[in-house]
Parts: C-alpha cells; structure tokens; sequence
C-alpha cells in the first residue's frame, strides 16, 4: 500500500516546543510521507534546516493554499500540541479548509476532531477521514501479567529532565543505530507522535485508565516480542520523575522491567517546559530516583543543544561524562556509538 503523502500543519509554533510533534515527523516518519509543515509565522525554507540546522528536503510554507499549489497530499497532520490538549487557537479553521479540499485528517489532541459536529459534516461531504489518535486507545485495557519477565530482550529506558526533551528523538536515533550494527531492536511508543511516525508497537499512555497503563507497556512489550523478536527494545519516555505538571516514568520502569535506562537533559533550558516558575531538576536527582526504583544502571545520557553555542554544548558533554562516568551525546549531532556500546555491555550480563 502506498504510503500517503502529508503536510504537518503547525502554525506559529514549529520552532517552538509545542512543536514538538512536527519536529518528530520531519526527523523521522514512516507511516507517512511529510511533503511540508505549514507556519505562517516563517520565512518559508527547509524544515530541518530550520529545525536542526541540517536540510532534509522539506519545505515550510505559509498557509495551505500555496502548499497545495506545490505538493499533492492525502493527508493533514495536527502538528502542535497545546496545554490541556485542546486545538490551539485558529487550528479549527485550519482544519475545516483541509477537509474542504478532501484531506484526511490526523490529530493526536485530546479534544477529539471527530466529535467536532462541523468537521463531521465536512468530512462526510468530502469523504474524508478523520483519525484522532487517542480515540485508538481510549478503550484500551489491558491488565498487567508478569509475562514480560519471559522475554530476553534487553529493554532501555529513555527518561528525561523535563518534557519534551528529546527522550523519543534519541530512542529513534538508538534503534537506528543497533539495526546499522546488525541487531534487530524496536521502539515501543508511548505518546501520539511515536504513532504517527508508524512504529508497529505501544500505547498512548495518557490516554489509558490508570489501572491499564502497566498491562498496556507490558502488551506492548510482548507484542513487539512475539512479532519480531527483536534483541533490543527501546522504551520511549513521557514528562519525567519529578515534573510536577507532566509526571511520568515510574509505570515504564516498573512494568517494563527494564535492564537499564538513559537520561535526557537540557543544560541551558532555564526552567521546565511551560513553567517559569520552576527550575530544571539538577539530574542526579532523576538518576537517582531512577536507580532505586529499578536497581538498574545508567547507561548514558542525551543532552539538548538548545540555547548553548557549539562551545558551550563541549563544555557541558565533558562536565557531565566527568560528572555521570556514562558516554554523552547530543543526539541531533552526534553519533549514538559510545551508548550503543555500553548497550552491549549490558546484553552481555542478561544473555
């Protein structure tokens, strides 16, 4: 089956982190194949130029009308995210003009396009469809097992600082990696972006009912086993240990059993996402937290270059491989090789 063409709308908010979403499908995307993102608010471009510095071929228009007049998609992507998982302002409009010019719709918000009676119609009239994701798993139960300990493939997990922080970009970037070295290794996705990039297996987590979201890991863990039997499987983080706002981490590490894990951080982030009021966590605190919950070793850690010049970001890898004694990467400039490695490592002690 054809993969269909997509365009990434994210207006006004693509080089910001409530991006976030745009920037995982213009870095990596499989289910779809992205022919632009929109944001009025650019210059138009690259899209990874802008991102990453690093051009990939995809182009940023200004509106959905010159990006029809240059690109032919089937499909439009919801590609910004908003506090509380509501469209954000203007996002309603832009949908209506989609579904009039006979566009699917994808949206992994809470707030459901699909129940929206206007977009309905639109999209019966035009005989569109419209996916939101978390509709997917909404009704997802699954109660954990325990067979997860039956599984020998050793299972990493990304934890972070802080939200959107990098945790699936360097899970893509490490099963990427492994599969170049000959391993077969999976990524089991945990938000909405993870399955829109179109990995075969995981869950939205906060879309399931709290009694659900051990057995929906652990499901996911198996099914990605008895599918492929991949030597390596690479959990995807959410939030982080000790945000107050976008708490996550602890269900992964429990019901995920993890043979170890790695750390995202931000040395020049200011505060947490969307919170001024609330300083990065120093990371020995999260390492910490991660240690005893899991008795289970740091195995490496991610830095996010932003707001650090070159300079500053060598400076900061050095400090914290001094610091942590695990390899450092920045995962959007460097190769993933020395964590890959320490990976190895820890196959060796669980085969």
């Amino acid at each position: 089956m054809a993969i269909p063409n997509a365009l990434v709308y994210a207006d006004r908010l693509f080089t910001t982190t409530d991006g976030k979403t745009a920037h995982g499908l213009v870095r990596y995307c499989q289910r779809y194949h992205i022919v632009g993102v929109i944001d009025s608010t650019l210059p138009g471009g690259d899209a990874g130029q802008l991102l990453d510095g690093t051009p990939n071929g995809i182009p940023v228009f200004p509106s959905l009308e010159t990006a029809l007049t240059k690109t032919t998609p089937q499909t439009f992507i919801i590609g910004a995210v908003s506090e509380g998982g509501v469209l954000p302002a203007g996002y309603e409009h832009a949908v209506e003009q989609a579904l009039s010019h006979g566009l699917d719709i994808v949206s992994g918000l809470h707030e459901f396009i699909s129940d929206k009676p206007r977009c309905a119609a639109l999209a019966k009239k035009h005989g569109c469809t419209i996916t939101d994701i978390r509709k997917i798993y909404r009704d997802h139960k699954r109660f954990y097992t325990g067979q997860i300990t039956t599984i020998p493939a050793t299972r990493i997990a990304l934890l972070g600082t802080d939200s959107a922080i990098g945790k699936r970009t360097m899970a893509v970037v490490l099963v990427n990696t492994l599969r170049k070295r000959g391993y077969t290794a999976d990524m089991i996705f945990t938000g909405q972006t993870g399955w829109m990039q179109g990995w075969r297996h995981g869950v939205v987590l906060d879309t399931l009912i709290n009694d659900f979201v051990s057995g929906g890991i652990e499901g996911a863990i198996l099914d990605s086993w008895n599918d492929d039997h991949p030597q390596y499987i690479i959990i995807e983080g959410q939030g982080s240990l000790v945000h107050p706002f976008f708490p996550g981490g602890f269900e992964i590490l429990a019901a995920g059993r993890v043979h170890g894990f790695l750390l995202m951080d931000a040395p020049g982030r200011p505060h947490l996402d969307g919170f001024p009021g609330y300083p990065m966590p120093d990371p020995q605190r999260v390492i910490s937290i991660a240690e005893l919950l899991t008795e289970k070793p740091l195995l490496g850690i991610g830095l996010s270059h932003e707001h650090l010049t070159p300079s500053d970001m060598n400076t900061q890898k050095k400090h914290y491989q001094e610091r942590f004694h695990v390899p450092v990467v920045d995962p959007l400039r460097d190769p993933a090789d020395s964590i890959v490695d320490t990976l190895e490592t820890i196959t060796a002690k669980v085969t």
